[in-house]
């Protein structure tokens, strides 16, 4: 397959997550995160990255359920542990050597900052995540979505320095 179109893929996916948060619309924003997820999906399987590609399958359903949150069946806290196991489990599987606990760590660690109410917690677990995904793209040759990653990671670091290190010194001096 084309290599510029196999990143072109992954660019898009990334893309299209990106544009989608400008919308005040949980339905487009859910659609963008679904579409997302077919691009990856596609994107990491021509790259023969298996277990990227099966994450991404999981993540289309843990949007899925996390959508729900108003319904009582999606609030249980089994579909968190269920979620977390299947990201280990996809790990195991698609055993691409030790890559493969790459996604595994990131996406446990994105599943919990889904879960978390806490907003600091849910950014320092991104910042955390992030690593985990740039590296794997990078051994992946999936250099679109690595760049991406890093803009992201950059995004993150300002987040958590504007809230939680810059946010908590202002609120004590005060």
């Amino acid at each position: 397959m084309n290599f510029w179109f196999v990143q072109a893929l992954g660019l898009l996916g990334s893309l299209i997550v990106l544009a989608s948060v400008q919308f005040n619309n949980r339905r487009i924003i859910l659609a963008a995160q679904a579409a997302a997820c077919g691009l990856w999906f596609a994107h990491y399987s021509l790259l023969g990255a298996a277990t990227a590609a099966a994450t991404n399958i999981i993540c289309f359903a843990r949007s899925a359920v996390f959508s729900c949150n108003d319904r009582p069946w999606a609030k249980h806290r089994a579909w968190l542990w269920l979620f977390l196991a299947l990201f280990v489990a996809n790990s195991a599987v698609t055993w691409e050597g030790p890559r493969s606990m790459l996604p595994a760590v990131s996406m446990c660690l994105t599943t919990l900052a889904l879960w978390t109410r806490d907003m600091r917690r849910t950014r320092l677990l991104y910042l955390a995540n992030s690593p985990f995904w740039l590296t794997y793209d990078l051994l992946a040759r999936s250099y679109s979505c690595a760049l991406i990653e890093l803009v992201a990671l950059c995004s993150y670091i300002a987040a958590v320095w504007r809230f939680d290190i810059q946010g908590k010194k202002n609120a004590d001096t005060k």
